[in-house]
């Protein structure tokens, strides 16, 4: 089973898919505590158009797709916060612009374009050394930021107003927040797919969540839980023939469940 890990090619997607599970798990509990899981599917769907502008103007869909993704993503906090919309209301109708937008930018380019279904859907094994470096990059920002202003966002996660009594700027650290969670999930996307970020991103975290009340701890196992869910998903995918973008969830809905399954056992011993 463990021969696979001799190939280049599986190399690269496991240290890549790592470094993501890493930044999805630092960041992966912040959305779930602020109630904002959906901005990663929102991101993530909304990435596609990015990836499709690239496409039409052949450049590289990576660079403009992050470009895209940091864009909607302020844009998606600027119209919830003037506007007084619900991040989820917003979501749900620029996510569903930037899809149709995608497909028509794709349907503009002449041609058969076999990358696209990479995108939607993501291919782990056909990571590049290239790919790996970026991950990396995104795990250095992250890491400063983090740094810099986690424990700061922390603190307006849990209540907002307080911090800013405090001088917390909350509305810069928002901004900055919304910024780094699109650049993560276009980190996501690169590695699983369009389709299937949002699982990498917020899965994870939640199944950290049912097992630890301590946000440290939720964050550690949701890195963990994230980085089990790509080497496995790797291995499975190679070993059964299947997608690796699906595999990794199928992995880490199954670590969702048997936390379910823990977190009931331990209500019904009280």
């Amino acid at each position: 089973m463990f021969e696979i890990l001799k190939f280049p090619f599986v190399q690269n997607a496991i240290i890549g898919g790592e470094v993501v599970a890493v930044i999805a798990g630092i960041l992966g509990p912040l959305l779930v505590f602020r109630k904002m899981s959906f901005v990663s599917v929102g991101v993530s769907h909304g990435t596609f158009a990015g990836i499709a502008l690239g496409i039409f103007l052949g450049i590289s869909p990576l660079g403009t797709a992050v470009i895209f993704a940091i864009v909607l993503g302020i844009l998606i906090g600027f119209v919830s916060r003037t506007g007084k919309v619900s991040e989820d209301a917003t979501i749900g109708t620029l996510f569903a612009f930037s899809m149709a937008l995608g497909i028509w930018l794709i349907s503009l380019n002449k041609g058969y374009h076999p990358d696209v279904m990479g995108y939607l859907f993501g291919d782990l094994l056909a990571i590049s050394r290239k790919d790996v470096y970026f991950a990396i990059v995104i795990l250095a920002i992250t890491s400063f930021w983090y740094l810099k202003r986690g424990k700061a966002i922390i603190y307006s996660s849990f209540d907002e107003d307080f911090s800013k009594i405090v001088g917390i700027p909350v509305e810069l650290d928002y901004y900055l927040f919304m910024a780094i969670s699109a650049l993560i999930t276009v980190g996501a996307v690169n590695f699983v797919g369009v389709v299937l970020a949002s699982s990498m991103m917020i899965a994870p975290a939640v199944s950290a969540k049912m097992l630890s009340k301590r946000f440290k701890m939720i964050t550690f196992l949701s890195i963990i839980f994230g980085m089990v869910s790509i080497f496995v998903g790797i291995i499975l995918s190679f070993e059964f023939n299947i997608s690796s973008g699906p595999s990794v969830v199928f992995v880490t809905t199954t670590i969702f469940f048997i936390s379910l399954l823990i977190k009931w056992l331990k209500n019904i011993q009280k």
